[in-house]
């Protein structure tokens, strides 16, 4: 199996950090502490870069739900563990890896809501442009189109997470 660099580890960097300073800037006005609410397991390295250059107080949380087996949707939402803590009333962005028939991710905001955050946003390290999702996003790192992709968090049945970069699997 040949991987392609899309998008690679500079490119990732330099993006993350304009990201970080566009949520700090948007929080900044109404708040110093954010509800980070991580959706494992492939936000896990732009959660970490990401809420490292925020310059605010973030709280953590995870949730580990997923609707992907081997490099396509199964259509059911599995959900592994939630969130443990409240957020009512607490500002909460909702740090996810890529967005790309929204399924998952429209599943965690309507649980979400009912916890009331006194604001819900979400920010999204990809986000596949080629079928209209539903979702309102408020902060995407890269739109990219049609390609199965994997690294820097995701992976293709548990494998190529750790790569520094994000490809595509020819």
């Amino acid at each position: 199996m040949s991987i392609k660099i899309l998008i690679d580890e500079d490119t990732i960097r330099k993006r993350i950090k304009e990201l970080a300073k566009e949520i700090t800037d948007y929080y900044k006005q109404y708040t110093n502490t954010i509800h980070a609410v991580g959706v494992l397991k492939g936000s896990v390295h732009f959660f970490s870069e990401l809420i490292l250059n925020i310059d605010l107080n973030v709280k953590y949380s995870f949730v580990h739900v997923s609707s992907y087996q081997g490099s396509s949707s199964t259509g059911r939402i599995r959900v592994k563990s939630w969130i443990d803590e409240s957020i009512e009333d607490e500002y909460v962005l909702v740090i996810e890896d890529i967005v790309d028939t929204g399924l998952t991710l429209r599943y965690i905001l309507k649980y979400l809501r009912k916890y009331r955050p006194k604001d819900l946003k979400v920010v999204t390290f990809l986000e596949k442009t080629v079928c209209d999702h539903g979702v309102d996003l408020d902060f995407v790192g890269f739109k990219i189109g049609n390609v199965f992709v994997v690294g820097y968090g995701l992976d293709y049945n548990e494998k190529y997470r750790n790569l520094p970069y994000v490809g595509y699997i020819e």
